[in-house]
């Protein structure tokens, strides 16, 4: 059976704006499941001059031999998640010869330290690319064709960078999130347009570092960036009152709510805390973290990880991953209070978000057309709509046109 539905614009509140304008003309794997085809396009369409980086590497499909990677142009090739990268030679010895700090490259090789320094290697790529008015009009162009009109972007850059979205009038759709080093470089008029600070508390799914209690199919279970009093240490001292922190494992998502528990128990002011994915939080700590007045900011597409990721995680964590039925209407969390819904580009736009939350593979995982409404979409008339396909029998929606 299908409908047409007509819903408002997205508002993306897990948005990476910055690092998509940054990879606007970068070789794109995500789509790419033969490793033969992804070996060309990179062979094709990278510079053999100049450092190149290559996002949406997808290692569930693929990986790189030291041959093939050799053989490649200078390049860096981000996994699909964003968390853990691979470079070859060529790569690591421009880099030594354009960059003031040469001796960071042979820590990218170390992928434990990648994750605890996420931040910083991802500005160092943004900076490889480049960021351009140019391709941040374009980002915001190609994003409203999917039907995202506004955006939270968790990693600003610089100053710069800033200034940019300003001059394009793009401030007043975009909610900016800076890690602490980059944000205590800024102007104080800049901090002022700044909503909060970005914190990492694990990795991801994709190289195996997202911190969880059990174990990978291969015996990890994932990085674990900060310890309790580390964690307190840092939400003690930083300048602004709204934190983000990303956290896909239990291991870790249970980690920052007992932080937060004991800061209260101590009579410690508590910031203004959104968790990022939060994937695979336990009904014990959701209910903690509902008392505690966290924010939880999730991903409806991320349910697909429970086929993707059917290789590395065991039954009992595809099972447990997005549990959206439990969070409203066990423990009362409200879509659009302190339930919010973003992509984290995997991908952006209306279609693969919504056909995970109408046709999810665990019913767990499920959101009703107006809850997913409520959390995803701006609450403000006249800006814009979405005119949908929804067909029931095929599991699909079609964005038929934004208007």
């Amino acid at each position: 059976m299908q409908k047409k539905r007509t819903i408002p614009l997205l508002h993306d509140h897990h948005a990476h704006v910055s690092g998509r304008a940054a990879y606007r003309d970068c070789v794109d794997l995500s789509e790419v499941k033969g490793k033969e085809k992804a070996i060309s396009m990179v062979m094709e369409n990278c510079s053999k001059e100049k450092l190149n980086v290559v996002q949406g590497w997808n290692d569930s499909y693929y990986s790189f031999g030291a041959k093939e990677l050799e053989k490649m142009p200078p390049v860096f090739i981000w996994n699909i998640s964003g968390h853990g990268l691979i470079f070859n030679e060529k790569a690591e010895n421009i880099f030594k010869e354009e960059f003031e700090n040469p001796e960071i490259i042979r820590k990218m090789d170390d992928t434990e330290w990648v994750e605890q320094n996420l931040l910083k290697v991802s500005k160092i790529m943004m900076k490889i690319e480049g960021i351009t008015e140019s391709k941040i009009q374009d980002t915001y162009d190609l994003l409203l064709e999917t039907g995202i009109y506004k955006t939270d972007d968790m990693l600003l850059p610089s100053e710069k960078v800033l200034e940019i979205f300003k001059n394009l009038g793009f401030k007043k759709r975009t909610k900016f999130w800076a890690d602490i080093e980059t944000f205590d470089q800024l102007s104080n008029e800049a901090k002022k347009e700044v909503e909060g600070i970005k914190l990492f508390a694990d990795g991801a799914l994709g190289p195996r570092t997202a911190a969880i209690k059990k174990s990978y199919m291969d015996g990890s279970n994932g990085v674990l960036i900060y310890e309790k009093e580390e964690l307190r240490e840092t939400l003690v001292e930083i300048e602004k009152d709204s934190v983000s922190i990303h956290a896909i494992g239990d291991r870790a998502i249970d980690m920052i709510v007992k932080t937060l528990a004991k800061m209260e128990k101590d009579d410690l002011e508590l910031p203004k805390t959104r968790i990022e994915h939060a994937q695979f939080i336990s009904r014990k700590t959701a209910e903690e973290a509902k008392q505690l007045g966290i924010i939880l900011s999730m991903q409806p597409n991320f349910s697909i990880d429970s086929v993707n990721y059917s290789d590395r995680l065991p039954e009992s964590y595809l099972k447990m991953n997005n549990p959206f039925r439990m969070l409203i209407d066990d423990i009362g969390y409200v879509p659009g209070k302190d339930l919010l819904f973003g992509s984290d580009g995997l991908p952006y736009g209306v279609e693969k978000a919504l056909e995970s939350s109408l046709f999810p593979k665990y019913d767990s995982q499920m959101l009703t057309l107006n809850e997913f409404v409520e959390g995803y979409c701006i609450d403000k008339k006249g800006l814009g709509s979405i005119k949908l396909q929804i067909d029931e029998h095929k599991e699909e929606i079609d964005l038929i046109n934004i208007d």
